[in-house]
């Protein structure tokens, strides 16, 4: 038979035979044309929602995109994705299937947007809860025993073996209270010049530093309002 073998632009090696009474394909741009006889051109076939006779628009307001109708072939992992259903982050497993995870809080960590719908997930550490063994205060550093939390005293060493962290609630004995040990801590009550923070007496914050007991360094101020908790190691003073 007659004719010229044109391999297909495929994944399988396929051909095609065209007769040898074939005519030349058309070429866009120079004699490939629309319904209506205009000229079809290359940026009218990249451009989403362009239409036969030169006009654009369309609903991305003319921003460059691939008109995948136009394709043969549309990548599989494309495809994959355009068939998720939901929310949540696409994640592609090893055998090629793509699904959507969020990020999923565990002992001791709390995450913001897990799914990433709402603005970036955040993850961050989550307050301690424990227990109060007498009343305490809110913004106090408090040492644990085994029968909950109380403000630490540093001028007692079991107290200041026990330290945990710093109160964001209050309560009485055997509420629950909310500690942060980490990270950072924001008051509009608080009036702090930059430099460091320490324990004073009954869990108390102060830029004081002591002249007995033990020095505790709880953290750094960077501004009058916010305080980055370090928890240096405690110093006896002599």
């Amino acid at each position: 038979m007659a004719g010229t073998k044109i391999k297909l632009k495929d994944q399988l090696g396929r051909v095609v035979r065209v007769g040898g009474d074939g005519t030349n394909g058309a070429t866009v741009g120079k004699d490939l044309r629309w319904p209506d006889g205009s000229l079809v051109q290359e940026s009218q076939i990249r451009n989403s929602g362009s239409q036969a006779g030169g006009s654009t628009g369309g609903s991305t307001g003319g921003v460059a995109s691939t008109v995948w109708k136009l394709i043969r072939e549309v990548p599989a992992n494309l495809q994959k994705l355009a068939a998720l259903a939901g929310v949540g982050l696409a994640v592609r497993g090893s055998d090629g299937s793509w699904h959507q995870r969020s990020i999923a809080a565990g002992e001791g960590i709390q995450v913001e947007n897990a799914d990433g719908v709402a603005g970036d997930p955040v993850v961050s550490l989550a307050p301690l809860v424990r227990p109060a063994a007498a009343t305490v205060s809110a913004l106090r550093l408090v040492s644990e025993s085994a029968d909950g939390v109380r403000h630490l005293d540093p001028t007692d060493a079991a107290s200041v073996a026990g330290m945990l962290g710093v109160s964001i609630t209050a309560g009485d004995a055997g509420a629950a209270i909310s500690i942060k040990a980490g990270e950072s801590i924001d008051d509009a009550g608080w009036s702090w010049s930059p430099g460091f923070v320490f324990a004073g007496p009954n869990g108390a914050l102060t830029q004081v530093p002591p002249a007995t007991g033990w020095e505790i360094v709880v953290g750094y101020a960077p501004s009058p309002t916010r305080l980055n908790l370090t928890f240096d190691e405690p110093v006896k003073l002599a």
